[in-house]
């Protein structure tokens, strides 16, 4: 049983976090793009990346919202959230696995 988790872990869980973490790395660039003034947010390929990005990245964040409050302008809950796949990813997944018996 044990094996069959480290596979799926290696082979479908893990790169399914590491996807996600590449999704908000570009969330937050693209948003800084925009707001800088670099990119236009009405070029249409834009707002379709940023709108697939802040589908899949909003539901993630908003219950850590709820939590950590906004510090001026700057919105610490992304940060949260990578913090929190990486520890997934890191950490908690393969702990939990390493602790289902053989």
């Amino acid at each position: 049983m044990q094996e069959l988790l480290w596979a799926l872990f290696q082979y479908f869980i893990s790169p399914v976090l590491w996807l996600l973490q590449i999704v908000v790395i570009v969330y937050v660039v693209l948003g800084l793009l925009i707001a800088t003034g670099v990119v236009s947010q009405y070029n249409p390929t834009t707002r379709q990346i940023m709108l697939f990005c802040q589908s899949i990245v909003e539901p993630l964040v908003r219950p850590i919202r709820r939590v950590l409050p906004r510090i001026g302008m700057l919105d610490l809950s992304l940060f949260a959230l990578m913090l929190i796949i990486g520890f997934l990813q890191g950490y908690a997944i393969p702990r939990l696995i390493s602790l289902v018996p053989v």
